[in-house]
């Protein structure tokens, strides 16, 4: 068996040099999927793991004489780099600051990001943590103000079907039949929201994307989760910020898209693959001058 991915079936690829192998077990150690086994005092490939190799590469990178190779489920010895020395690295102060000081920017300033700098927040972005490797999740870099405004009108025309389906008294209908928060939600959030979308589009204004110069759009395969585009996305909002662009996460974008197959196919989303969460960015025409003190709704400790 292994874990399934748009693009890969098969496990990875295991192998360990016998001639540089020192038989300390790190690599047995840290192995999620029990590929690796210490027995007998010597590291072996095990195939009777559940999943076979998830192609994780901790192996790889946590070998000191480099006698473990991985390949195949798009990992090979070739995407091995060095580690950054500890001093180069964020401090926890300095993380702090950074998402102390991240702010939702929807007003940017009339100049483009150049394609290197997003570029950039891609690459930052998809080294970021993820559920089970590899990535099963994909991002459309939407560049310059026409291309953003021609997905924005795109999407809008959704919104204005919706409108037409969803109107009150059906909404009132189906009180019965969903939970309150649901129709709470539809009546006084999403149903609102979508006729802010449309009347101000009819008036010129976007409050979609708000006239940035910039949409990374992410999605993600049948075989991955919503959450896994959620945790790319949030990567790039900080890579982006790291980078001096403000930037705002966009959820009113993807449920359009989901339906609107057509679109996907031109914006070259994969078939079968679902938008999920989109990120503008720019460069801000709003300065703040001081940050808010945040906390969750709910935070229980259990010692």
């Amino acid at each position: 068996m292994t874990v399934m991915h748009s693009l890969h079936r098969e496990p990875g690829r295991v192998s360990i040099d016998e001639a540089t192998c020192k038989q300390c077990g790190q690599c047995a150690e840290i192995c999620p999927a029990d590929v690796l086994r210490l027995d007998g005092g010597r590291v072996r490939v095990d195939q009777r793991s559940p999943f076979g190799c998830i192609a994780c590469g901790h192996c790889m990178m946590v070998c000191p004489e480099g006698s473990i190779t991985v390949t195949g489920r798009g990992i090979s010895p070739d995407d091995l780099r060095p580690l950054p020395p500890p001093e180069s690295r964020a401090t926890a102060d300095q993380l702090a600051a950074l998402m102390l000081a991240r702010r939702s920017v929807r007003r940017f300033q009339d100049r483009d990001v150049a394609p290197e700098v997003l570029g950039r927040v891609v690459e930052m972005a998809a080294s970021g943590p993820m559920g089970i490797p590899p990535w099963d999740v994909g991002c459309v870099v939407i560049r310059g103000r026409d291309q953003v405004q021609q997905l924005a009108a795109e999407v809008i025309r959704g919104y204005e079907q919706f409108l037409k389906v969803f109107r009150p008294w059906l909404l009132t209908l189906l009180r019965p039949f969903v939970r309150r928060a649901t129709y709470e939600q539809f009546r006084h959030f999403i149903r609102p929201l979508a006729q802010t979308y449309v009347e101000s589009r009819r008036r010129g204004r976007d409050v979609l994307f708000y006239d940035a110069p910039a949409v990374l759009l992410f999605h993600h395969s049948p075989y991955a989760e919503a959450t896994d585009a959620a945790i790319a996305c949030t990567c790039a909002m900080l890579a982006a910020e790291s980078l001096g662009l403000g930037n705002t996460i966009i959820g009113g974008a993807p449920p359009i898209l989901q339906r609107n197959k057509a679109l996907c196919r031109r914006l070259g989303v994969p078939e079968g693959n679902t938008p999920s969460i989109a990120l503008i960015a720019g460069y801000p025409a709003t300065h703040f001058r001081r940050s808010v003190r945040r906390g969750f709704s709910h935070l229980n400790t259990v010692d």
